[in-house]
């Protein structure tokens, strides 16, 4: 089912991927994070306004894309399991680049970010740009019956399914709060535009002051930034504002 949001001004119910809510225009999810690790292809981010845009089959979880169908044959006639297996495989093929919408969460600070020593990136999402957009970005459906997908040969033909192939996965995963931004196929594997404005950036609590110099000297003082705190008493993070000039006299 498509993930919905409460809206916070009228509590009218909408589906998440919608940028405004349709009875009183309040916005909804307005930002998306990408949790990077300090690199030569992280900075190149920031200096080149470009992306890396990946195949799924070189995502983490072996289950990306992953379906099943409902019956082995079509009018009495058996379904080739190996032209099933190829057909999964070619999905595979599909780019896409994956985004949080949350930045505070601990594992992710620790799985992206090189252990809270990189920093995350905060887009952000408008109508015009293409994490706003409804057909082109989608919060991931966790499926918490834990079931693989499954479809008849007829509905793989829509592209209804596909949407649900590729934003569906384990409830393993739930933590994320994944979005999918979908690409076309002659995207994959190469750097493409970055696919909103960048708004803020954030510093992992264990990030070095030259490596912050290094990305506030890149993006200049009208950029926002933030570190990430270790709370005293709690296992969470605070957000803290920074001032450029406060980065760039640390020592």
């Amino acid at each position: 089912m498509e993930p919905i949001i409460n809206c916070s001004n009228c509590k009218t119910e909408f589906f998440r991927r919608r940028l405004q809510c349709p009875s009183c225009g309040q916005v909804g999810i307005s930002k998306l994070y990408k949790y990077v690790s300090y690199s030569e292809r992280s900075l190149s981010i920031l200096i080149n306004k470009q992306i890396w845009c990946p195949k799924a089959k070189s995502l983490n979880d072996p289950f990306e894309f992953h379906f099943d169908l409902t019956q082995d044959s079509i009018g009495g006639i058996p379904i080739d399991r190996t032209s099933l297996e190829n057909a999964k495989n070619d999905v595979k093929e599909m780019p896409v680049i994956c985004f949080s919408e949350v930045n505070d969460d601990i594992l992710m600070w620790s799985h992206y970010s090189q252990g809270h020593t990189g920093f995350c990136i905060e887009f952000e999402r408008k109508e015009d740009n293409y994490l706003g957009m409804w057909d082109s970005c989608a919060p991931v459906i966790y499926n918490f019956d834990n079931q693989v997908l499954s479809f008849t040969p007829q509905q793989l033909e829509n592209s209804e399914s596909f949407t649900k192939i590729a934003t569906s996965k384990s409830p393993h995963w739930g933590y994320e709060k994944e979005w999918r931004l979908i690409a076309r196929r002659e995207f994959a594997d190469i750097l493409v535009p970055l696919p909103a404005p960048i708004s803020c950036i954030i510093f992992g609590c264990n990030m070095s002051i030259n490596e912050r110099k290094a990305i506030a000297r890149i993006l200049g003082p009208d950029m926002k930034y933030v570190k990430a705190k270790k709370k005293k008493k709690e296992f969470a993070l605070s957000r803290i504002p920074i001032d450029f000039n406060d980065i760039i006299n640390a020592f």
